[in-house]
């Protein structure tokens, strides 16, 4: 898997920078007032995010859609594009 993140990283210091940011406490508890149509994907094998945070994210947002993607880990791989489009058609046209 690290060899496979190596390969497609473009900036290794980046790609995993995110950790690093803060605020937007005022945000937590909040879910519950998403009044749009969520998707939530996630993997099953994820190593960064636990699959449960997906399942639990899902439940916490109103009338939200869980995609679980089996077998799949963190990053989105061009053997899913078509499943993921095929659930963000789908998503959206409710």
């Amino acid at each position: 898997m690290a060899t496979e993140e190596v390969k497609r990283a473009n900036n290794l210091p980046s790609m995993n920078n995110h950790a690093l940011l803060s605020g937007g406490d005022h945000y937590y508890g909040r879910l519950g007032e998403i009044n749009i149509p969520a998707l939530v994907i996630h993997g099953t094998v994820d190593p960064m995010i636990n699959y449960q945070n997906g399942v639990t994210l899902a439940k916490e947002i109103p009338d939200a859609t869980l995609l679980t993607m089996e077998g799949t880990a963190h990053g989105l791989h061009r053997n899913d594009w078509d499943t993921i489009i095929d659930a963000i058609i789908k998503h959206t046209s409710r």
